[in-house]
């Protein structure tokens, strides 16, 4: 997913959110995002050996870690989740890959939903409404005339 162009989706990001992402970068949030989204998180110092020290070390290290508490060090901060930025995300890259997979390498439409629906933990056809939305826009709108 970092692949992605983060811009086409920073509309859908809280503005801590996108503080966390200017800090640590995309995929570092993405994975912050991943251990501890949709809870509140109090960023210690990072003077001590803490559980909560330890579990951002786990999801970002501890070079991003050092980063983020020295601008959020001390705080009380809700992490949001970023469902729809994350899906959107996934949407992206999905159809990156299986446009790559069937224009590319020559994989028919069915194979390529084979390999990459389980990859993003997706039903078939979700796959295909994912690429039906991304390459046929909605165009449900009634003529006037």
């Amino acid at each position: 997913m970092a692949d992605a162009d983060l811009s086409r989706v920073q509309h859908l990001l809280p503005e801590s959110m996108i503080e966390i992402v200017d800090v640590i970068g995309i995929k570092a949030a993405i994975e912050l995002v991943k251990a501890i989204g949709g809870a509140r998180f109090k960023f210690g110092r990072g003077r001590r050996d803490t559980e909560r020290l330890n579990i951002l070390f786990s999801a970002i290290g501890e070079p991003k870690t050092h980063a983020l508490l020295k601008v959020f060090g001390g705080e009380d901060l809700y992490v949001p989740r970023c469902e729809e930025a994350l899906r959107e995300l996934r949407n992206e890259q999905f159809c990156m890959e299986f446009r790559d997979l069937t224009e590319n390498q020559g994989v028919s439409r069915l194979m390529a939903m084979s390999r990459l629906c389980p990859k993003y933990q997706i039903s078939e056809r979700t796959g295909y409404t994912i690429i039906r939305n991304h390459y046929e826009p909605v165009t449900r709108q009634i003529s006037m005339f």
